[in-house]
């Protein structure tokens, strides 16, 4: 039986397709990833965490026709943003899924929970934060889904691709924040453990998208 929060989400995504459509641009919002930002700088509000391949399989003349793009984020950065969202409960933009549920001595520091917590769940089935940024872009096969693909390290980038082809100066906001101080992410990982309990769960986001820990590879 399909879960209400499920047919919410389906029956939301059919109340996304005029803004997509206006602007005839798709952006496929990896969660923790600048996204809030960009959704509100090109539609004025946020629009959901929508796989391409969802988006695709619901639309498939609009996705044909829109020019489609994403963001990802290095996923040892990402995944402490993660923890602190959840730890936070909310933002002022948008709440964590149930938070209630992270309110355990495992999420008391994130050493504890990459080491304790992390490693026991299927990350494919945790709540979007969580959720492993391939499956929001890619195919089974690791084919990305989108006409762009920028990077949140690199969002100058994307910005002037999406005025080239929107045609408008586009201006991106800090939103979505949870209000800790912005720090360099690495400074988070005191034990090397750390970092690779990360590597072991994203390996596929790493491999992909040619992340690593303290930088990013040659050949992105």
């Amino acid at each position: 039986m399909i879960s209400f929060r499920s047919f919410k989400e389906r029956l939301n995504i059919y109340r996304r397709y005029p803004h997509w459509s206006h602007l005839n641009c798709i952006f496929v919002h990896v969660p923790k990833a600048a996204g809030t930002s960009v959704n509100k700088a090109l539609y004025g509000r946020t629009l959901g965490h929508y796989s391409a391949a969802e988006i695709q399989r619901t639309f498939p003349n609009l996705y044909g026709r829109a020019f489609t793009f994403s963001l990802v984020r290095n996923p040892w950065d990402r995944v402490l943003s993660a923890y602190r969202f959840a730890c936070v409960g909310r933002t002022d933009s948008m709440g964590v899924h149930k938070p209630e549920q992270y309110r355990i001595p495992e999420f008391e520091s994130f050493e504890r929970f990459l080491c304790e917590w992390l490693p026991k769940q299927d990350v494919e089935k945790l709540d979007y934060i969580f959720r492993p940024q391939w499956m929001f872009v890619c195919d089974d096969s690791g084919e990305v889904m989108v006409d762009h693909l920028g990077r949140v390290e690199a969002l100058d980038e994307t910005v002037d691709v999406l005025g080239q082809k929107l045609g408008k100066p586009i201006l991106i906001n800090n939103e979505n924040s949870t209000g800790s101080p912005k720090r360099d992410f690495r400074n988070a990982y005191t034990r090397p453990e750390m970092v690779e309990v990360v590597r072991a769960i994203y390996l596929r986001d790493i491999e992909l998208f040619g992340y690593e820990f303290e930088r990013m590879s040659a050949s992105t």
